[in-house]
């Protein structure tokens, strides 16, 4: 009898100590999960701030196009119409060269890459933002500084130095030949493929902003989730 006793006191504490260490490491695992939620929220808050400059960004970008844009259609316009020069085609002949890039801030994109893309809990986030920075991002990088900087200055600069006269850049340039322009096709077919150029990229900053927002929008939302 007192043997059997020993061995149910024994059980006991063996099961007693067991149900110590698993509630030990229950709330170990349940600190170590609050740690990483809560460096997932302060990553995704710091990734929200850079996208929200971002978006700044690309509407000073879509403003600028669109100011591009508008010079190059007013002077192609003028010079198939055979419109006289005046005075108000000064800022369109100025305006028609340059392109913009966007300055992205990607400092918390850089630091999920470094401790892992596991951080980010929810699959669907987790692959929205993977696609936004190394899809997206990558793309418009490659039209701005590959395909778009390089015509502005292979392509059209040599036609500015060639038939324009910049009075300030960006504000007011003059033709050195206005009427000798209404026959260069070269020139024309220059701001025809410029235009182009400019709607292309006007498109991307379009869809980047609107991509950009959506993403906002799931981090927002992802992070309410966290913190309830």
């Amino acid at each position: 009898n007192k043997f059997n006793k020993y061995l149910l006191y024994a059980g006991g504490e063996i099961v007693l100590v067991v149900i110590g260490i698993l509630i030990a490491l229950s709330i170990n695992n349940a600190n170590e999960n609050d740690k990483l939620r809560q460096k997932e929220i302060t990553l995704l808050t710091e990734m929200g701030q850079n996208l929200t400059v971002d978006l700044l960004d690309l509407e000073y970008n879509i403003k600028g196009n669109t100011s591009r844009t508008l010079a190059n259609e007013t002077v192609l316009a003028a010079l198939t119409s055979r419109t006289p020069m005046h005075d108000s085609l000064k800022g369109h002949y100025g305006g028609i060269f340059g392109n913009f890039q966007l300055s992205e801030n990607a400092a918390a994109w850089a630091t999920l890459k470094s401790v892992g893309l596991d951080l980010i809990s929810n699959d669907s986030l987790r692959n929205t933002i993977t696609n936004l920075y190394t899809v997206k991002y990558e793309y418009l990088e490659n039209v701005e500084s590959g395909v778009d900087d390089s015509y502005q200055w292979n392509i059209m600069y040599p036609q500015i130095l060639e038939h324009i006269n910049i009075e300030q850049l960006w504000i007011s340039a003059e033709p050195v030949d206005h009427e000798e322009l209404m026959d260069n096709r070269k020139f024309q077919e220059t701001l025809k493929m410029n235009l182009f150029m400019r709607k292309y990229v006007q498109t991307m900053y379009s869809n980047l902003y609107e991509n950009i927002n959506k993403v906002l929008n799931q981090i927002e939302n992802h992070i309410q989730t966290l913190t309830k």
